[in-house]
This record gives structure tokens, sequence and C-alpha cells, in this order.
């Protein structure tokens, strides 16, 4: 059994030196994923390719950037066979816990019950990537086609 990089063409990659998401097995592993949409993301490989400095990011509201990490999380975790629903144990850094409650909204509209809800850390960041709101990484299994 190996590992295997996964990737979705709905999730924009960086080109930083890590893999977003990888399986080995029935189990899942979701890089912190920042709310960088594919513009960024291509200023980034491109500054990255031609040792230019960084590019500034724009930070949306933490509504946009919340939707933006929670699609690219799920997009990512059914291009390796999963889904939200089968999602172990999550982490997430907010720039700023007063935002946790708009935050939270929009999280909670991801799963289809109480019981789906993965166990969860919550806390502020000392820093975020490019001081974007928020990034959240996970760990996820397969599920058994059996059940």
């Amino acid at each position: 059994m190996k590992k295997e990089v996964i990737r979705s063409p709905k999730v924009p990659e960086t080109g930083g030196p890590f893999s977003l998401c990888v399986r080995r097995g029935d189990m899942v592993y979701v890089s912190g994923l920042p709310p960088f949409q594919e513009d960024f993301c291509q200023e980034l490989r491109d500054a990255r390719a031609n040792g230019k400095p960084l590019p500034t990011y724009k930070r949306k509201s933490i509504e946009d950037e919340t939707v933006i990490v929670m699609n690219h999380l799920k997009w990512l975790l059914e291009a390796a066979g999963s889904s939200m629903a089968h999602m172990l144990k999550v982490t997430v850094w907010l720039r700023d816990q007063k935002e946790q409650a708009a935050f939270d909204k929009i999280y909670r509209s991801y799963f289809d019950s109480n019981d789906d809800l993965p166990s969860r850390t919550r806390m502020q960041a000392g820093g975020t990537p490019f001081d974007c709101g928020l990034e959240i990484d996970a760990i996820a299994y397969l599920p058994d086609p059996a059940d």
C-alpha cells in the first residue's frame, strides 16, 4: 500500500513544498487549506518559479473565505473517495476569534447532521498564510463499501 497524492481540478495549488491531500489505504489527510483561489495561486506559482517576491493577498470577508476553504476541503475529500461525513478530525485556525460565529454558521452547513460533525479544534492563529482569515486541515477515512 503506497501513498497517493490526491488532486482536484476544482482546487488550485500554490506550488508550495507540500501536497494538498494524500491518501494511504483508507485514510485521507488534507493539508491546511487557506482561502486562495486560482488567480492568486497562479501569482504564487509564477513568483516561486521566477524567484520573485510573493504577491500580496487581498482578504475577503470571513464568510467568503470560509465558503472557499470548505468547498476546497469537500472537493479534495470527494476526489479521494471520501466525504465531509467521513471526516474524523478538523483543525481550524482563525485569524480573529471574534469571527467564530460567522465561521461556525457556514461550517455547520456543510454537514447533514450533528452526527456527521468531526472532532474539531478551533484556535486563534498567531499568523495565517498571507494574513488570510482562516486555514483548515483535516483527517478523514474512506467509507467501507459494505456500510
